[in-house]
């Protein structure tokens, strides 16, 4: 059975992309197969194959989709009324639990990601980026503030995105997580901001912080 012609071609893949998560979710991506999509939406595998030429072509879509939840999550932290180091302070704390809680809690989207990351690069290049020119606006603004001192702001992002590693990729989440991973990345996120910050600044406590 094909897609009911009142579904647009943007609804149609939604509809697919919906169905494929919920299999790989509950199933496993490596268990999940294109029949089985199609089956959970009364329709053919062939049907499926109209929208997507491969089951790696819909995780692949799901990754951007996922990807792209995040960076309007990054977007408003990062957009937020507070200072620049409180901000790039919150933007650490918020990419991490988000890719904790929606990415690593299930051994399942574990796997999904996992493949995602090792075989759709592009996607995961692209998201590097973004954060990284999202760390850059802020230390720039931050060192037009007086708050960081002079430097250059692309440079820096860089050095702050390989500090980040640990606390934002998804498998070394899975491999390290505890219950209080999110204590422990403010305070790395206060340490990294303040070594961006002018001598004298004032700086928050790296003791645990209970906010």
């Amino acid at each position: 059975m094909a897609i009911k012609s009142r579904y647009e071609p943007d609804e149609a893949r939604e509809r697919i992309l919906n169905a494929a998560e919920s299999l790989f979710r509950r199933m496993g991506y490596s268990k999940t197969t294109v029949a089985d999509i199609a089956a959970s939406l009364s329709m053919s595998a062939a049907n499926v194959y109209r929208f997507f030429p491969s089951k790696g072509a819909i995780n692949d879509a799901l990754c951007r989709r996922m990807l792209a939840a995040l960076h309007v999550l990054a977007e408003d932290v990062a957009n937020a009324p507070d200072k620049p180091s409180r901000r790039l302070e919150e933007l650490i704390v918020a990419v991490h639990g988000h890719n904790k809680a929606r990415l690593t809690h299930q051994q399942a989207v574990h796997e999904m990601v996992a493949v995602a990351m090792k075989e759709n690069w592009q996607a995961i290049e692209e998201h590097i980026a973004f954060m990284q020119a999202l760390f850059a606006r802020l230390i720039a603004e931050g060192m037009k503030a007086g708050e960081f001192a002079a430097g250059d702001p692309e440079f820096s992002a860089g050095l702050l995105g390989l500090g980040c590693c640990g606390v934002f990729h998804p498998a070394m989440i899975a491999d390290c997580s505890e219950e209080d991973s999110e204590v422990k990345v403010r305070g790395l996120a206060r340490l990294l901001v303040r070594g961006l910050q002018v001598p004298g600044a004032e700086v928050v406590p790296l003791s645990r912080p209970k906010d």
